[in-house]
């Protein structure tokens, strides 16, 4: 089978993104969706995505409403809204499309692989390819791996990754995948600290590898949106994904954030100079929370330690990935800060054996 003609179903924001990103880069592409004020739309950022990436008029772009022009697709994408039932859907009518042999994809940020492959007759060939805002431009996919997902299928979703000039990070199937997971649990530690917007955020950056502090990182991915990723992995993960409340108070305001003009920050205000004095409680939550997740993942098999820092690197923007920053900072160290979360009643934060083993025989996450 080829990895030449590529299919995305969904013309919004993110599926014109794919499409572009996998037109640049020579394949073969197809964007379907039912509205043809949509694929309108994504004709035109698509144009300033192919335009920007110097992309030559050669480019082999197809815009259709018709699910029969997916039929001789190698791997078609999936890029419709975040909604269970919809996503099914679309995999449903797919399955009834496409080639025995082609390869069905998921770009969900964090929805069940295993249940959408379930939908269809092939879920051996059906897996996540998670793309990360915007697509032309990000570098990390997520090739998620569903219950069923065989190993030829990751194989070859990984080279049609790799074509598109993109770095895939394999990632085995969890409530939130990677990035996701470890970002809103870092997250909502910073925020149950309830400490000053502006000073931790400033904290955050001074004191570690992160580019933005979660306050101002709420703001932009939108409170409403972030409250729903917070919502669905606590009920996934239970109490230590719990915010104590803060997002949704904000969001009951109608404070979602850039979008709407505030969120924790006014901004239509000048951002006073922060005073980082006693923000260090908000800061040290955010990357002791981002390593006691990051080490869960790698415990559970989800993706390995190279794989972890890579990701927060990548999807993320940090200098360096939270296991490498914890090497720098001293196993012992954080896990002694751990343990006296603990002894005050946070139970969340009892270290996970990827750590505690590390720390105990001086030894650290990465080799190099």
């Amino acid at each position: 089978m080829g990895t030449d003609r590529v299919g995305i179903v969904g013309a919004g924001v993110m599926g014109a993104e794919i499409a572009g990103a996998a037109a640049a880069a020579g394949l073969d592409v197809t964007l379907q969706d039912v509205s043809p004020d949509a694929l309108e739309t994504a004709r035109k950022r698509i144009a300033k995505i192919l335009e920007r990436l110097d992309t030559g008029p050669s480019a082999a772009l197809e815009l259709t409403s018709d699910d029969g022009g997916l039929s001789d697709r190698d791997l078609v994408i999936e890029a419709v809204p975040e909604n269970l039932e919809l996503k099914a859907e679309v995999f449903r009518r797919l399955d009834d499309v496409v080639t025995e042999d082609a390869i069905l994809a998921s770009n969900t940020s964090g929805l069940s692989i295993t249940t959408l492959a379930r939908e269809t007759r092939r879920p051996g060939r059906v897996l996540g390819l998670h793309f990360f805002n915007p697509a032309s431009r990000m570098q990390l996919v997520e090739i998620v791996r569903g219950d069923d997902t065989t190993a030829d299928v990751m194989a070859r979703a990984t080279v049609i990754v790799e074509r598109l000039g993109k770095t895939p990070v394999r990632v085995r199937e969890c409530p939130g995948f990677l990035v996701n997971r470890i970002l809103v649990r870092a997250i909502t530690e910073a925020y149950r600290a309830h400490g000053d917007p502006h000073a931790t955020d400033a904290a955050v950056i001074s004191g570690g590898p992160a580019p933005m502090g979660p306050y101002a990182l709420g703001d932009l991915i939108g409170l409403d949106t972030l409250g729903a990723i917070q919502q669905d992995l606590e009920r996934a993960y239970g109490e230590r994904f719990a915010d104590e409340g803060v997002i949704e108070e904000h969001v009951t305001r109608g404070r979602l954030g850039r979008k709407s003009g505030a969120g924790f920050f006014d901004y239509s205000a000048d951002a006073a100079v922060p005073d980082i004095t006693g923000a260090r409680s908000g800061a040290g939550a955010y990357y002791l929370g981002a390593l006691h997740e990051a080490a869960l993942c790698v415990g559970d098999d989800v993706a390995g330690i190279p794989e972890v820092d890579l990701a927060l690197e990548l999807g993320a923007g940090w200098s360096q990935g939270p296991l490498a920053w914890a090497d720098s900072q001293g196993l012992a160290s954080l896990l002694e800060q751990m343990q006296e979360r603990v002894a005050l009643g946070n139970e969340r934060f009892a270290p996970p054996a990827e750590l505690a083993t590390r720390a105990a025989a001086g030894e650290r996450f990465r080799r190099e």
